[in-house]
């Protein structure tokens, strides 16, 4: 009888679940930009909630680089495992992320790497951002190597991503285990991928994370946010 009521109950939710899916919206904007659904959301996701948190926390004037935003099952972002992608001008979004949160996240994170163009030298320009990057990645690699991980063969201070680098992080050490030690350095794993990723995860941090956090751990790269926030030559 449990089963029965157990199966019933499953039941409901998928059906709760596919009746939202065809009730969704295909064609939104965000910031008067096109956000349009290629194929919709495997879970359920309140994209107009979504949008109107974007509206309300970050400026308008970080997504004029962006022309569209596009959702969908794209072999690109499933090949690589990733879950979003800035490319030619728009933001592709993979349909398989699990909630507004994650919509948030990846919108904010890929839209940092579009202001890499028109702020480039401002934000790397005076390399300040780079030493304390390595500098961080120096103390990792002693933190690392007191664990007992084998860090000998890899370099530490390669600011550009590197798969053999990130398998190390990711495979071999694991991202739960890494976020422990490089807890007061990084604000998360992903952070230590690359430079430029370590600009992306600390804008996304600087909105939707902890702020005074990310500013006490990694000073010049929240100057760095706060110099492409504030620019006026606009």
């Amino acid at each position: 009888m449990q089963n029965k009521k157990n199966r019933l109950n499953i039941e409901k939710i998928i059906a709760e679940s596919l009746a939202a899916q065809k009730e969704q919206r295909k064609e939104y904007s965000l910031f008067g930009k096109l956000f349009y659904l290629h194929e919709l959301f495997m879970h359920p996701i309140d994209v107009q909630d979504a949008i109107n948190s974007l509206e309300s926390t970050v400026p308008r004037f970080i997504f004029d680089e962006i022309d569209e935003f596009l959702i969908g099952d794209f072999d690109f972002l499933h090949d690589r495992g990733f879950e979003a992608m800035y490319k030619d001008g728009a933001i592709y979004i993979a349909n398989q992320i699990y909630s507004e949160k994650d919509l948030i996240e990846n919108i904010i994170h890929e839209v940092s790497h579009s202001l890499e163009g028109p702020y480039g030298y401002l934000i790397y320009g005076d390399m300040r951002m780079h030493s304390e990057f390595l500098g961080k990645r120096e103390r990792l690699r002693n933190l690392m190597a007191s664990e007992g991980i084998e860090v000998s063969g890899y370099n530490f201070s390669e600011t550009e991503y590197d798969e053999e680098f990130d398998n190390l992080l990711y495979k071999e050490v694991g991202y739960p285990n890494l976020h422990n030690i490089a807890m007061g350095l990084f604000v998360s794993p992903h952070a230590i991928t690359s430079l430029q990723e370590y600009w992306a995860v600390g804008f996304e941090d600087y909105f939707i994370g902890d702020r005074q956090y990310l500013q006490k751990i990694s000073p010049q790269l929240f100057i760095k946010i706060e110099g492409v926030l504030s620019y006026d030559d606009r």
